[in-house]
């Protein structure tokens, strides 16, 4: 009884092995060079730390005062996380001893007063982040303790004008967030000091911009411009006329989902002939006069997103948008992916048109004249695509490496339905219904150079042999939510297709059983994922070997645990046994033995 009794208390404790034991001492969690010490509303720095941490988490705690001497003894610091610290004072010199400090956050502090040397001591603070801190303009910023920053986050403040940012250095700035402030008007004197810089991301996203005085960043070259959620449909042409002449790679005109309707009219964008740009973003607008005029001055364009932007077809006849690589449709109103109108685009790589709102009718050879697609994505609507699919769907499209068409309705593969796309890498059929007709071979036949094949919740007659014919490329395979016969795998016929699967997800599946050897044939394998079924025991012999591999058993039915079916387990590899209902008793004592001395080897999380 009282041995019993041991074993119980053993194999208890054992279950929480995974669980760090929370400190008496100090309340940080050690990670990489440094301690995470967020959300303990602590109010000084803990003596325990060593004065030689690196990377410092102090965010949620309380220090409505920050001194010279707060981090005095921290001198190693390079990244201090300060957010929401109800920070309200802060005085000279409080960064004097780290000399190393490149990141600094104080987001969410009201800063009621900040000293001109506070930012005084790190030779090269490179991210300084005073998101949400009551900043009001840009005096209070001593530009002499931040020659060397490389981001300035000024993001969710009250700073209505942008006197002093000349005071800056500019040339090695690559971030200057301004959005959501009370920015209205920008004069080509306040901006003047940006000419100076190569590849900044500057965003004044959220501001809600009256006035750019006209050609105000004339020559300037940046990497992004972001005016999401700046205008409305007679403010645009004003912000496009003071961006006249300006180099950008992303320019964005979108707006809030929450704004109110924004219509633009083809006229208010003619501004955009004066402005290089390689991609745009004008998702969720509305374009009530959309022809060919509207893209009359995106000559120079890669990249375009349209996404909720309210649009049912694409103009027929667009002449200068065959530079165009990427067009992104997502969640539009288009009945039919021929209303896409694909032949003004050439050059396109990556089509979405993921989420349509109604059903999308999708006909044969609609795509054809994209002969250099490698990315098409269809999920998440309610394809159409008539009687079977999808080899004259697809038709044109040799060079397509990636398609996802999952969230779909239930359609009915032709014989061999990806025949006109043999290149693909990764297809994704998740939560798509569909049949084939397995009397001659499988769908995937034709798909040697397949990668990654998703077809979880899919309906799918696993006893197929042939389902994975043809995928002797395949790398990951994910099968979740599909039943096995009787629940039970007893036949390596269907994977002896896919002898290169390094990751293997069978989990929900319904599993009661896996015979012996029946993974044999996958030499390759490094993950296995069977949670989340119905398995009493641990089956290990099923897998070709035990070395580097990676199991996945949580939320099974496992009691009791056979120590020789896991103590073959060799080198990095692990077996989740997390939230099986694993007996406390002596029936367990080898498998306890065993696992006290391996650690490293299982996984034991209890259920919350």
């Amino acid at each position: 009884m009282e041995r019993q009794l041991l074993c119980s208390i053993l194999f208890c404790q054992l279950i929480f092995l995974s669980e760090p034991s929370p400190s008496s001492e100090i309340p940080c969690v050690l990670i990489d060079v440094g301690y995470d010490c967020s959300g303990h509303s602590l109010q000084s720095i803990p003596d325990q730390l060593p004065s030689s941490v690196q990377i410092l988490d102090f965010s949620f705690n309380f220090l409505p005062s920050i001194y010279n001497s707060t981090f005095a003894r921290l001198k190693s610091l390079v990244h201090l996380d300060l957010t929401r610290c109800g920070i309200n004072w802060i005085y000279e010199d409080v960064l004097q001893n780290q000399k190393n400090l490149e990141t600094l956050i104080l987001t969410g502090n009201q800063i009621v007063f900040l000293a001109m040397n506070s930012f005084n001591g790190p030779l090269a603070l490179k991210h300084l982040v005073l998101g949400q801190t009551s900043v009001k303009d840009l005096k209070r910023l001593k530009s002499d303790d931040l020659n060397s920053l490389e981001t300035l986050d000024l993001s969710d403040n009250s700073i209505s004008t942008l006197d002093n940012l000349n005071n800056f250095i500019w040339y090695k700035m690559k971030t200057l967030n301004f959005q959501m402030n009370d920015i209205h008007n920008i004069s080509a004197p306040e901006v003047s000091a940006l000419k100076y810089s190569r590849g900044l991301d500057l965003s004044f996203k959220g501001n809600r911009i009256v006035h750019i005085e006209p050609r105000a960043f004339e020559s300037y070259d940046f990497n992004s411009l972001d005016f999401s959620g700046c205008f409305d449909g007679e403010t645009i042409s004003t912000i496009l006329s003071g961006l006249s002449g300006v180099r950008t790679n992303i320019l964005k005109l979108a707006v809030y989902e929450e704004s109110a309707k924004t219509y633009i009219t083809s006229d208010s964008l003619h501004g955009l002939c004066s402005i290089s740009v390689t991609e745009l973003d004008f998702q969720m607008l509305h374009f009530p006069d959309l022809s060919s005029a509207t893209f009359a001055c995106l000559t120079g364009l890669r990249k375009l997103n349209l996404r909720r932007a309210h649009l049912e077809l694409l103009p027929s006849a667009i002449t200068n948008m065959g530079n165009l690589t990427h067009l992104f449709l997502d969640e539009n109103d288009f009945r039919n992916v021929c209303d896409v109108n694909a032949h003004n685009f050439p050059s396109l790589t990556h089509l979405s048109m993921k989420g349509s709102r109604h059903e999308l009718l999708f006909q044969d050879s609609c795509l054809r004249n994209l002969s250099e697609l490698k990315f098409l994505d269809l999920s998440h609507g309610r394809l159409d695509t008539g009687s079977y699919c999808c080899e004259k769907q697809l038709d044109g499209l040799a060079n397509l490496l990636y398609l996802n068409l999952s969230y779909n309705m239930a359609i009915s593969w032709s014989s061999v339905p990806f025949r006109t796309t043999p290149q693909l890498k990764l297809l994704d059929c998740s939560q798509l219904k569909f049949s084939y007709d397995s009397s001659n071979q499988g769908p995937f036949s034709n798909l040697p150079h397949l990668q990654a094949l998703n077809l979880s919740k899919s309906n799918l007659n696993l006893s197929d042999p042939r389902l994975l014919e043809g995928l002797q490329g395949l790398r990951h395979l994910t099968l979740t939510g599909n039943i096995f016969n009787k629940g039970v795998i007893s036949d390596a016929e269907m994977f002896k297709h896919v002898p290169l699967l390094e990751t293997l997800i069978i989990s929900k599946c319904g599993i009661t059983a896996i015979g012996d050897d029946v993974f044999h044939n996958l030499t390759r394998l490094t993950y296995a994922d069977l949670s989340d079924n119905h398995l009493g025991t641990v089956s290990t012999s099923a897998f070709f070997s035990l070395r580097n591999i990676q199991l996945n058993f949580a939320r099974n039915k496992i009691t009791i645990v056979d120590v020789e079916r896991v103590a073959g387990l060799e080198g990095t590899s692990k077996i989740d046994l997390s939230y099986n209902p694993l007996v406390c008793n002596c029936s367990n004592i080898k498998f306890i033995d065993w696992s006290q001395s391996q650690q490293d080897k299982v996984i034991f999380l209890e259920a919350p």
